[in-house]
């Protein structure tokens, strides 16, 4: 099951969460959508909802996050999210962070810096080297470096993304911010022009 966010701005209250279930390597099977709080630090609750709701629940081999922040600097608590689940979790990112200039934003902006940073920290990042020749970095939580490594191997089919990711990131992508959806009227068929 794969998570991302879909737009926002950081006046808004909330962005979307979208869960896809994807079996191997892209049959889409299932979509779950919650909301996290932008900079707050709901969204490992908001993600163990989506599991615990899902119909595929039983069958999930790994979560995988689009990198452990979503909403801004809404950070998921991986360990935590692997523990209500039972699932194992692994991030991924394209690009690895700077970590002086995170931490130097999160003591700048939240008072609760220090939990947002444990998270950002625990697990540790790895290097994951993907058949292309191209490489990501993700955090493991619930099974191995390896076990992740065959994952995102296995399910990643072209570029450097698994699919079932590229797929989240399609649909969130693709969604309106909840902010533009709360001003609809009934009756609209489609969004507000602008």
């Amino acid at each position: 099951m794969a998570f991302d966010d879909g737009p926002f701005r950081f006046g808004d209250r909330s962005a979307l969460l979208v869960g896809l279930v994807v079996r191997g390597q892209g049959y889409l099977e299932g979509a779950q959508f919650d909301r996290a709080s932008v900079d707050a630090l709901d969204s490992t609750d908001a993600i163990a909802r989506m599991v615990a709701a899902c119909p595929q629940r039983t069958q999930l081999k790994a979560l995988l996050l689009d990198g452990l922040t979503f909403a801004g600097f809404n950070v998921v608590d991986l360990e935590d999210l692997h523990g209500r689940t039972g699932v194992p979790v692994v991030t991924v990112v394209d690009k690895t962070p700077d970590p002086g200039t995170i931490l130097t934003a999160l003591r700048a902006k939240f008072p609760d810096w220090e939990e947002r940073w444990r998270r950002l920290q625990s697990p540790a990042l790895h290097r994951i080297d993907l058949p292309d020749g191209g490489a990501l970095t993700a955090h493991v939580a619930g099974c191995t470096v390896d076990d992740a490594r065959e994952l995102l191997r296995t399910t990643t089919l072209r570029g450097h993304l698994p699919e079932a990711l590229r797929m989240a990131h399609l649909v969130a992508s693709g969604m309106p911010r909840l902010a533009d959806v709360a001003t609809w009227s009934v009756g609209h068929d489609r969004p507000p022009e602008g």
